[in-house]
């Protein structure tokens, strides 16, 4: 059969083509064009959970699934130290290490600090190297101070403390603030701050220029006459003698007593 639709040379047989739209139209005469890309700003993550501080806990803190873990890291982590630093040669580690608790202890911080050094955010080489120089100090303790008789096999420390009543008694009777100045002990005592029985030595040196503080004479080279008492010098601060007894004794020292005492005899 032949199409209804008669047929003229150079042309197709489906009939004339339809007029493109008014839209098409404008966007041929205005040519091709490069397309934008615009830029999405980023959507955001998921909020993620805050990752919980790291603590370093210690022996006795630690639960007994946490301690077996602990122990056969450092093992392990021990074992890669003596191979990785050569510390076979001249035993610069001591095969009994594990049976002196405080070589234990250093070498678990050992651990715990190079691990926060090579997995810090902020590499720092300086902290490498000092990490290694620390390493250096703990064998030469292992070998002069936790094991200095154990060359020909591990020797025990002798009875420990806990079990020595007479050791307990003896360390009982002591002072932890002996040798510590008793001026020292009382500014440590006080709440200087809130009792504004204390000033800095910034702040005292300031009260000297404004002639809000001075010196009493020579004979009381190391006290201050201030908001009228007593100022003694301590290590942090200068503080404010509270004691009646010594307030009255420095009195009796300044050179302004003493030459009224001597007018009135």
């Amino acid at each position: 059969m032949f199409s209804a639709h008669s047929q003229i040379p150079g042309q197709l047989a489906f009939g004339e083509p339809a007029e493109p739209p008014a839209l098409i139209r404008r966007a041929l005469r205005r040519g091709p064009r490069t397309r934008m890309l615009v830029s999405r700003p980023p959507q955001p993550a998921a909020q993620q959970p805050a990752a919980s501080p790291r603590v370093l806990l210690e022996w006795h803190d630690m639960s007994a699934g946490e301690r077996c873990v602990a122990w056969a890291g450092l093992r392990a982590w021990v074992t890669w130290l003596h191979d990785r630093y050569e510390l076979a040669t001249e035993e610069r580690l001591p095969r009994c290490w594990p049976q002196h608790p405080g070589l234990v202890e250093e070498l678990y911080a050992l651990r715990t600090w190079r691990e926060e050094i090579y997995s810090s955010t902020q590499p720092s080489g300086q902290a490498a190297r000092y990490w290694h120089a620390e390493l250096r100090t703990v064998l030469h303790a292992a070998a002069t101070m936790y094991a200095a008789g154990c060359r020909a096999g591990h020797r025990t420390a002798p009875s420990p403390a806990a079990a020595d009543p007479a050791r307990q008694k003896q360390w009982a009777s002591a002072s932890p603030v002996t040798g510590i100045p008793g001026t020292e002990i009382a500014s440590g005592q006080r709440n200087r701050q809130a009792e504004g029985g204390w000033l800095s030595h910034p702040a005292m040196a300031a009260a000297l220029d404004a002639g809000q503080a001075r010196q009493p004479g020579p004979d009381l080279p190391d006290v201050l006459l201030s908001a009228g008492g007593w100022w003694i010098p301590v290590a942090a601060c200068w503080l404010r003698v509270s004691d009646p007894g010594q307030g009255a004794r420095l009195n009796a020292r300044s050179p302004r007593n003493q030459r009224q005492h001597e007018k009135g005899s």
